[in-house]
């Protein structure tokens, strides 16, 4: 019992080291994105936001949503391995997956970059293809851009590395180094480059090389940077491409779904990639700092669990993070979809940005918000299907989702556009979430329901008051109306967030709630502690 609490403390800081570096990084990127969106008109962003889209999301699936959980759990169990006795094993095993990626990787990368007016034809409507200007400099910025899977999932493999070893601070703390790289190219004159918006693309790949080039030093000091070798086909190296087949789309449902918004969106004329870009970027804020450093942190923690034949200590641990997670996610999904107009307002609604993007990009908000729930369950969900080694399931329903989202959208578009489209996403993500959910005991165990229902129960009253609270700011917006200058959007912005914050808190004691006696009510007390009340 003691052990899975130790196990249960460990994730949480390794989820906060991870949550604390990210949260960094988003802070530029919002910087970065706000810059995006103000220096350069529709047309460019929309043109980068397509070419940037794929080797993105290749990335994700390549790398993150792929690689690191088919290779974490296997080298997590070439380490104990080691530590009784083949010392060499992990290394071994290390040199020839990233032999082998390499050489994936050059010849992925090349087709890239040859076929990008082909590759990309594939991601826009035709109608975006025949607008021959937008068409051609968003190719032009794909054969730049398209390095970054290159490079990014080089990244994921060093990121998995650390993170079996236990480090998860640095890794997080990386993206700092790509958005640094993206602000700079952002800000650039134009004239400096051969057309307007190249210099956006020479920042992702620059971004790209700082962002692996970092997790040098510390492989060195944990003595596993990995090294060519000749021999690539080894038992284990077989075993994470077994997984990483089907986990291309076990845990990317909702990457998958953007290639499909993108198809879908570039066919509504101007404007409607970068609404779905914002949007996205937003999302995955609150998916960053909680839901993927849980889950991230999580599958190590659950491999040991199986490795170790506790297998209740394993179920009852996600059962746990599943109700944190939530209880996170839905005070965050309340305050986006109330205050999302105010957050695009204040951070983007300048320059080339009109007020009426920002009204179009609110309502796209609001709707992601809503899939930020499903979307972050996913998250919690999927370590325990990979700790169990099944990566087949997640990737069948993942496809069956997609498949019923390309169907769907165009019905539910006829009838309302863009919020159709993105009401096919909700759509999309609900079912693939009750199905894992629905399927979780019968392939690796119960959950107890009635204890997650009772908590989540206690999770909506709270969203429930802070939603009538948030109310507050269009009251505040109509009262200072003659005021309502960058600074009186931000103070009316941050107030309305830190009330909501408040009653949250408040709530939360009140109701004794275990995920904030175990999190937040740690950090003040802490806090308190250390101010001398």
């Amino acid at each position: 019992m003691e052990d899975q609490k130790n196990q249960k403390n460990q994730v949480v800081k390794n989820a906060f080291a991870m949550s604390l570096g990210t949260f960094s990084s988003r802070v530029l990127g919002l910087l970065r994105d706000t810059l995006l969106m103000s220096f350069f008109p529709r047309p460019i962003t929309d043109a980068w936001t397509a070419a940037f889209r794929l080797p993105n999301i290749l990335r994700r699936l390549l790398g993150e949503g792929s690689l690191s959980v088919s290779f974490i759990p296997v080298f997590v169990d070439c380490l104990e391995e080691s530590k009784k006795g083949d010392s060499a094993k992990a290394q071994n095993f290390l040199n020839s997956l990233y032999t082998l990626l390499l050489i994936v990787l050059a010849v992925l990368t090349a087709f890239g970059v040859i076929y990008s007016d082909k590759v990309l034809s594939l991601t826009v409507d035709p109608s975006y293809v025949q607008n021959t200007e937008n068409f051609s400099i968003a190719v032009r910025m794909s054969q730049i851009m398209f390095g970054f899977i290159f490079l990014m999932s080089q990244y994921a493999l060093f990121m998995g590395v650390l993170n079996s070893l236990g480090q998860f601070g640095w890794p997080a703390m990386a993206p700092l180094f790509f958005n640094i790289a993206m602000i700079v190219s952002t800000v650039m004159p134009d004239s400096w480059f051969s057309f307007s918006g190249e210099g956006l693309a020479w920042g992702v790949l620059i971004g790209g090389i700082l962002q692996t080039g970092v997790l040098v030093p510390p492989l060195i000091k944990k003595g596993f940077l990995p090294r060519l070798t000749f021999k690539l086909w080894t038992p284990e190296v077989k075993m994470v491409l077994s997984r990483m087949v089907p986990g291309l789309f076990g845990m990317g449902v909702l990457q998958l779904s953007l290639v499909i918004n993108q198809r879908f969106a570039s066919s509504l004329g101007d404007g409607p990639i970068s609404y779905i870009y914002i949007a996205d970027r937003l999302l995955e804020l609150p998916l960053s700092l909680v839901s993927v450093s849980l889950g991230t942190a999580l599958l190590p923690t659950l491999s040991s669990f199986l490795s170790a034949g506790k297998k209740q200590e394993m179920l009852d641990t996600t059962e746990y993070y599943f109700r944190l997670n939530l209880y996170v996610v839905l005070a965050a999904s309340t305050g986006l979809y109330f205050l999302g107009e105010p957050i695009v307002e204040l951070f983007f609604q300048r320059g080339q940005f009109t007020a009426h993007d920002t009204a179009t990009t609110a309502q796209v908000i609001q709707v992601w918000a809503l899939i930020m729930i499903p979307a972050s369950a996913v998250r919690i969900l999927i370590p325990g299907y990979y700790a169990v080694k099944n990566t087949w399931f997640p990737a069948v329903l993942s496809l069956v989702s997609l498949v019923g989202h390309y169907l769907l959208a165009p019905v539910l578009m006829a009838k309302w556009g863009l919020t159709g489209l993105n009401y096919s996403s909700l759509a999309s993500s609900v079912f693939n979430f009750l199905v894992l959910f629905c399927a979780y005991p019968i392939f690796i165990g119960a959950i107890p329901i009635g204890r997650t229902a009772l908590s989540v129960l206690k999770f909506v009253v709270i969203c429930a008051v802070m939603g009538l609270v948030l109310q507050i700011h269009p009251l505040f917006k109509q009262a200072l109306a003659d005021h309502w200058t960058l600074f009186g959007k931000g103070v009316t912005l941050f107030f309305c967030i830190g009330l909501a914050s408040f009653v949250f808190i408040l709530l939360s004691k009140a109701l004794r709630l275990e995920e904030y006696e175990n999190t937040f009510a740690k950090v003040i007390r802490k806090v308190t502690r250390k101010l001398g009340f």
